[in-house]
C-alpha cells in the first residue's frame, strides 16, 4: 500500500508516494521530532491511503530542527535529525512553500544538495 502525501493548501496534488512502512517511518519521525522541539509538527494522520501535511505548522518545526541541528553538539541527535530534515525540504519545496532560513550560504548549499539527493528517492 502506498500513501499520498499532499498539501492541505493543495488537496488531491500529490507532493510524495511513499510505501505504507516509510510513510510510517516518517510520520514518527515528525511526531518524535515534534515532541523534541515542543512544536506541533502540522503532519497529519495516516488515513485512508492519505496524510494531509499544514505546511504553515510543518514549516515551523523545520525552522525548529534546522536551527537545533547547527547549534547542536550532541553528534546522535544530528545524525537522527539529518534524514528528518532532508525529507522535510523536499516536502516543502514540492509543496512550493519557502525552505527554512539556513545559518548561512554555505549551509544552504549543503542543504539543497541533501535535499535533492532526497528528492530522486522520494516518488510522487
Amino acid at each position: 500500500m502506498k500513501f499520498r502525501f499532499h498539501s492541505s493548501d493543495m488537496p488531491g496534488r500529490d507532493i510524495w508516494c511513499p510505501d505504507a512502512e516509510v510513510a510510517h517511518a516518517f510520520k514518527g519521525s515528525s511526531d518524535v521530532f515534534s515532541g523534541i522541539y515542543r512544536t506541533d509538527s502540522g503532519v497529519g494522520p495516516l488515513a485512508a491511503g492519505e496524510c494531509v501535511v499544514d505546511f504553515e505548522r510543518f514549516r515551523k518545526l523545520s525552522e525548529v530542527a534546522v536551527a537545533r541541528f547547527t547549534a547542536s553538539d550532541q553528534g546522535i541527535l544530528r545524525s537522527l535529525s539529518l534524514g528528518f530534515i532532508a525529507t522535510a525540504l523536499v516536502l516543502i519545496d514540492r509543496a512550493g512553500h519557502p525552505a527554512p532560513a539556513m545559518p548561512g550560504p554555505a549551509q544552504e548549499l549543503a542543504w539543497a544538495a541533501l535535499r535533492d539527493q532526497h528528492a530522486r528517492a522520494m516518488p510522487v
